[in-house]
């Protein structure tokens, strides 16, 4: 576990994953506390913020310490699918979220 080495950006992304369950944590009851619910989401973009330094700062230590490596061809790929799959999500909720307004 000493020498493992993990993929660039294995850290930051996993801090912005758990900014983003802190984040969402905190915006709801900070919403509830404040009486106005326009504020549940401004938990994400903190708790997105806090992730990305954080892990930022994780990758830094961790490539001075020699222990990133490049990403190999396969995970460039699971990666470019991936990241299609989610515009791909986006664009068909805001095809819906526009349907629903023309239709209402």
């Amino acid at each position: 576990m000493e020498n493992e080495k993990y993929p660039e950006g294995h850290f930051t992304g996993m801090w912005i994953g758990i900014g983003v369950a802190i984040g969402s944590g905190m915006g709801v009851p900070m919403a509830v506390a404040l009486g106005n619910m326009a504020f549940i989401g401004i938990g994400l973009p903190i708790g997105i913020a806090i992730g990305v330094a954080i892990g930022t700062s994780q990758e830094a230590k961790y490539k001075a310490e020699g222990r990133i490596r490049a990403l190999t061809e396969h995970e460039k790929g699971q990666r470019k699918r991936i990241s299609w799959m989610l515009l791909g999500t986006i664009l068909i909720g805001a095809l819906v979220l526009l349907a629903l307004l023309i239709i209402n």
